[in-house]
């Protein structure tokens, strides 16, 4: 008997099987690492600066257009301010937290209180900025 020839008989039969493929489950822990992340003292005092931040630059930046001035440098936000200021202001407001819910649901530990601390800081250098251009005059 030679193999593969097809001449010879088949001594055991062969049943169909069927198999089947099932993935594993995809576990989405982000609101389990949102709800951790809103218990840490530091992230909840990282949301409130970064929210009144955002806040002080929108009241600085309207002082600072009310003079006329002044003109938005951001080519994006200065089409929307020209359409609606308070919708643009809005956006912005709506866009930063939206991030930053992002940031507390998807990031653990450390990572979520330093990406916090960065937008923090650059969220508070517009309204300095800001105020020392109102200032100056």
């Amino acid at each position: 008997m030679s193999v593969g020839t097809g001449e010879e008989r088949r001594v055991r039969r062969v049943g169909v099987g069927i198999v089947e493929l099932v993935s594993e489950p995809v576990v989405d822990r982000s609101l389990e690492t949102l709800k951790a992340n809103l218990r840490d003292r530091v992230v909840l005092y990282l949301l409130a600066i970064l929210l009144v931040a955002q806040t002080a630059d929108i009241v600085t930046t309207s002082a600072a257009l009310a003079n006329h001035r002044y003109v938005e440098e951001n080519p994006l936000f200065r089409v929307l301010l020209a359409h609606s200021p308070p919708a643009a202001y809005a956006v912005k407001l709506l866009t930063v937290m939206w991030l930053a819910l992002l940031a507390v649901g998807y990031l653990r530990g450390r990572r979520v209180a330093v990406a916090l601390c960065l937008a923090a800081a650059v969220s508070l250098s517009a309204p300095l900025l800001n105020f020392a251009l109102l200032l100056r005059g």
